[in-house]
């Protein structure tokens, strides 16, 4: 606007699709984050989510050292969070304030109003967004729809977590809303995990795989889903359109950065058919018990075990979880769904 003074002249049909195209598009969105470190707070990094008055002791700023790698060789990463599109919309000035209004229907949102049916409230809230900002950029606020939203936490340590809270903090929603919990919750599977598996004899004997295992467990009321986001496996060129569906929160299968879309990856084995590895880890874990067949072989080529284990880490998550679940006790508490994410250009 500060650029093109007369914007306001413009017919109002050609501001409103000019508008569409700043503001994101309406399908599921990725945000990403850090986990609190108090020695950071005096740098960005550090600066937490603001959910009100409150700030997070959990969900902070990314920081720049785990930025996804640019797609475009020229430039450097960036942070490619959905909610640095629009942000600065909100305030930049009272028509843009009325786009975003309109998109996520902030003037809506109950507090203490409850629809007839619980099915009405899910479908209801999943339209809706919540906003707050990062400690120190009031004016550039953080849009989230906490039940279709993917929600990226880049943690150094998994343990000692009350994912309930968590979970509902990131949110940025007040308690008698009625959002509860986001419903996706993304983990990257790094080198931490990686190490864990590799380190130990026994899948659950890591710090952080028992506390994605708790996790799992604390978060099954809340109907949410822990996702294994893999940014070394990429969709193939010349495998076939996937057709996605974002109709409810069960149903998600595709979630959309700025600059990338995050997909599941349901049929993991043989997986090397439509996806490969662009990057590797580390070799195969000492006590790995995946098998690789002669398919994943002529598909992703003889050295595909040295490359990320994802796949089997998500296999060995979900025995774990049954080992840990006892059906025949009435009152045993069941996991969440588990889901693996890989990426593919838009």
């Amino acid at each position: 606007m500060s650029e093109f003074k007369r914007f306001s002249e413009l017919p109002r049909e050609l501001r409103d699709q000019i508008w569409s195209m700043a503001i994101r598009d309406d399908r599921p969105g990725v945000h990403i984050f850090g986990q609190y470190d108090n020695t950071n707070d005096n740098v960005t990094e550090g600066h937490s989510l603001m959910r009100g008055d409150w700030p997070s002791n959990t969900w902070v700023a990314p920081s720049w050292r785990r930025y996804f790698e640019n797609l475009n060789d020229d430039c450097s990463d960036e942070n490619i969070s959905t909610y640095l599109i629009d942000g600065g919309l909100w305030t930049a000035c009272h028509e843009s304030r009325l786009v975003m209004e309109r998109r996520c229907k902030q003037s809506n949102r109950k507090i203490y109003g409850r629809p007839d049916s619980e099915w009405a409230r899910e479908r209801e809230l999943f339209n809706k967004a919540t906003t707050g900002y990062f400690d120190g950029s009031p004016l550039h606020c953080i849009t989230v729809f906490p039940h279709r939203d993917l929600f990226v936490w880049q943690a150094e340590d998994l343990s000692k977590i009350d994912w309930h809270w968590v979970a509902f903090e990131v949110s940025l929603a007040r308690p008698k809303e009625g959002f509860g919990e986001v419903r996706h919750i993304a983990i990257e599977y790094d080198q931490m995990l990686r190490k864990e598996i590799s380190d130990k004899e026994y899948f659950s004997a890591g710090t952080n795989i028992r506390a994605l295992v708790d996790a799992a467990f604390e978060l099954h009321d809340s109907h949410s889903t822990i996702w294994i986001l893999d940014r070394t496996l990429k969709r193939k060129k010349d495998a076939p359109v996937l057709k996605e569906n974002a109709k409810s929160r069960c149903s998600i299968d595709g979630f959309y950065a700025s600059d990338r879309k995050f997909l599941e990856i349901k049929d993991r084995y043989p997986i090397c058919t439509e996806w490969e590895y662009i990057k590797t880890l580390s070799p195969t874990p000492k006590y790995s018990c995946y098998s690789y067949d002669d398919d994943d072989d002529d598909e992703c080529g003889p050295d595909a075990h040295q490359f990320s284990s994802s796949r089997e880490f998500v296999s060995r998550l979900e025995g774990e979880l049954d080992f840990r679940y006892d059906p025949d006790d009435t009152e045993a508490e069941y996991y969440c769904q588990i889901g693996l994410l890989g990426w593919d250009d838009f």
